[in-house]
């Protein structure tokens, strides 16, 4: 029998940090606070797909996927 596996979400960003989840965010214009947590959450493909969307649908925003500090994609690239 195969492993149980959820998927877990949450819209606090400090349960996301202790459970270690990938999170989408968006920064303000100079880069220096988080203005929007769009997602968090255990699952990367979900991540992906989310930073996907939203650099689709608003080019001129800044974001990124983390996962703890570690940034694993950043729009606009540098």
């Amino acid at each position: 029998m195969p492993p149980h596996w959820s998927y877990e979400e949450t819209s606090d960003p400090r349960h996301a940090d202790r459970r270690n989840f990938y999170k989408v965010e968006q920064w303000s214009r100079d880069d220096m606070h988080i203005a929007r947590l769009h997602y968090a959450g255990n699952s990367i493909v979900r991540a992906r797909a989310e930073f996907a969307r939203l650099t689709r649908h608003r080019p001129r925003g800044r974001y990124t996927i983390r996962q703890g500090i570690r940034v694993l994609e950043r729009w606009p690239p540098r």
